[in-house]
């Protein structure tokens, strides 16, 4: 029985990576490397930068230096963020319905994950229940951060059901012993990334927060839509 929920963010509460993805598009031209943003998504959504560098340069037979790649995508991301940034439609509306116990855990690091949530209003939602990659030893897929989350908030973990855009994701909600579903709410999804949500493991892909809600409702876990 699910009683408690643990919610990526980027992608999932907030469209940060369509922002993220149109940078990567943008500089990576500089460094050799050459792929639309829709292909980044694709194929490393919910990657860390380090991880994602080091395929490109396998691919591509590049010398990327990921740390500094990393400085150069968050400078020009800042100003974005500052006036682009949003929630994702009716999540605000899903998690203010929520009845049972909820978290965020998060590949993304403490002070970047404060600053976006503070930016699309969702701060509120989750107070101490935050959850990064970098108080942990590995980041998604690894299990890590869902542990974390789930051993601090008290959770077993088989009653924890992750929300997920990315296959990393997921794959690290099975490892954990989590139910996973994914999500492809995000302006960087489309329909035909279902695919490889369900392939890593997801039970449902919900094509936005509506369809996610019902799902939700079905397990009842949500009360009324609230607006």
């Amino acid at each position: 029985m699910i009683s408690n929920v643990i919610f990526d963010c980027d992608g999932v509460l907030i469209d940060s990576e369509i922002l993220s993805f149109a940078v990567d598009e943008k500089l990576l031209p500089d460094y050799g490397v050459s792929l639309t943003a829709a292909e980044l998504a694709r194929t490393f959504g919910g990657v860390a930068y380090g991880e994602m560098v080091l395929a490109l340069n396998t691919r591509f037979g590049t010398s990327i230096n990921a740390q500094r790649y990393q400085e150069h995508c968050e400078a020009e991301l800042a100003g974005m963020f500052a006036t682009e940034l949003r929630a994702i439609a009716g999540i605000p509306e899903l998690l203010s319905s929520l009845r049972v116990p909820f978290a965020l855990a998060s590949g993304s690091d403490l002070a970047r994950l404060d600053e976006c949530l503070s930016l699309t209003g969702l701060a509120d939602f989750f107070e101490h229940r935050i959850f990064s990659a970098e108080q942990v030893k590995r980041g998604k897929p690894a299990p890590d951060v869902f542990l974390l989350a789930a051993e601090t908030c008290g959770w077993a973990p088989e009653q924890c059901l992750v929300i997920e855009d990315s296959p990393s994701g997921v794959v690290a909600a099975k490892a954990a012993g989590m139910r996973s579903v994914g999500f492809l709410g995000g302006a960087h999804r489309h329909t035909q990334d279902a695919d490889i949500l369900r392939d890593a493991g997801a039970e449902y892909v919900a094509d936005n927060s509506v369809d996610l809600f019902g799902y939700m409702r079905d397990l009842g876990l949500v009360g009324a839509f609230r607006r």
